[in-house]
């Protein structure tokens, strides 16, 4: 058996030894490197990959198909927030000249999303919060015309940012409270504080601010304090405590007021509780809010991943759903009158579920995506 192996191996050699020798001469073709101007069209899946030793990335996936349609870079602990019709993505981000000294800068880009390249980008002050990405860190007035973005030093403010003359043209001190959802309309937005208040904000376009009108206390932050990451429902928000229950805040006047509050967990076995990060997604065409839910929770599980997704009719106030999850930590849902939901988990793993109404509303898995990082949020351009 040796012999006849090496005899083989002999013959082998000599026939490539000849062939390199046939085409030693021939010319090599050179590959050529090109690059898409633009990215394939069709509805797109935002997802920030958000890195804390180096540049973040926001990964651009067909939101039907999950095809990779490319990526732009910003840096260090980014955030990111999507223009009302898709064709603008901002991001904030950090860049460290020595990393453990040094200067600090903190930059605003904007994106054009159908060539993925960039439109424009300027510094803006150095207290940007460095923390996980979530919605209300960077968020967008209702004409689009200001940017939001948080500080936290670890004071916190809201660093009021103008994107057509490239400059933060004021900071809004927001001690003990945190994000800034923006109303309706106007220069406003409203922002959750630690005492269990809620207080609302305006501004103008010189950089004048007021005092802000401040809630009663609006939730007990020791019986049932509230995840930060709320959703705007019409004029209200609607926040999602650690025990399961909803909080809709009305913010359209001076002073936010507690509408009601939905609890989601009564009556129901097995210790469920949310967890997560963004941990509830809205759906307006059909007043839908899907929720994250883990069963036999406990006191600190109010980050554990989903084991199941809840559906929940905000007409009727009730649960009409439960499906079982990927152990995500993060949810994003269309605008669309036929829902497609979105999640994502910290094992880097992207996924779309399909949604089948009926009497029991019911989620169906059929895409996933390993996007070999870490997904935070997720936006949608529908």
């Amino acid at each position: 058996m040796m012999k006849r192996t090496a005899a083989a191996f002999l013959a082998l050699s000599a026939i490539c030894g000849q062939a390199f020798a046939q085409d030693e001469t021939a010319p090599i073709e050179p590959e050529t490197l090109t690059v898409k101007e633009r990215i394939d069209e069709g509805p797109n899946l935002f997802v920030l990959d958000q890195k804390w030793a180096g540049p973040s990335s926001v990964n651009v996936l067909g939101a039907e198909d999950f095809a990779m349609k490319g990526n732009v870079g910003p840096g260090t602990t980014a955030q990111m927030v999507l223009s009302g019709d898709g064709r603008t993505l901002y991001t904030t981000s950090v860049y460290f000249a020595r990393y453990t000294y040094g200067e600090v800068t903190n930059v605003f880009h904007s994106w054009d999303v159908d060539t993925l390249s960039i439109k424009g980008e300027f510094e803006f002050g150095n207290k940007m919060a460095h923390v996980e990405a979530q919605p209300a860190l960077l968020s967008l007035t209702a004409d689009e015309a200001y940017a939001l973005a948080q500080n936290a030093t670890p004071a916190t403010s809201i660093s009021v940012i103008d994107i057509a003359a490239g400059a933060q043209i004021a900071e809004i001190p927001t001690p003990g409270c945190w994000g800034a959802f923006p109303a309706t309309s106007g220069m406003k937005f409203t922002t959750i504080c630690g005492d269990g208040t809620f207080q609302s904000y305006s501004f103008d376009a010189e950089g004048g601010f007021g005092e802000p009108g401040k809630s009663e206390p609006i939730f007990d932050v020791d019986a049932d304090a509230l995840f930060t990451n709320g959703v705007r429902v019409g004029e209200t928000l609607v926040y999602l405590s650690y025990g399961g229950t909803l909080y809709v805040v009305d913010d359209s006047g001076d002073v936010p007021v507690l509408s009601e509050t939905i609890p989601l967990t009564g009556g129901v076995l097995g210790g469920w509780a949310p967890g997560g990060s963004e941990v509830i997604a809205y759906n307006a065409p059909t007043n839908t809010a899907f929720v994250l839910m883990h069963s036999a929770s406990y006191d600190g599980s109010h980050k554990n991943g989903a084991t199941e997704i809840w559906t929940v009719d905000m007409e009727t106030k009730s649960v009409v759903g439960r499906s079982p999850a990927n152990h995500e930590n993060s949810l994003a849902v269309t605008q669309t009158e036929e829902p497609m939901l979105y999640g994502a988990n910290e094992d880097g793993m992207v996924y779309l579920y399909t949604v089948e109404t009926g009497e029991e509303v019911t989620l169906e898995l059929s895409e996933e995506f390993d996007i070999a990082g870490w997904p935070t949020v997720m936006e949608l351009d529908r």
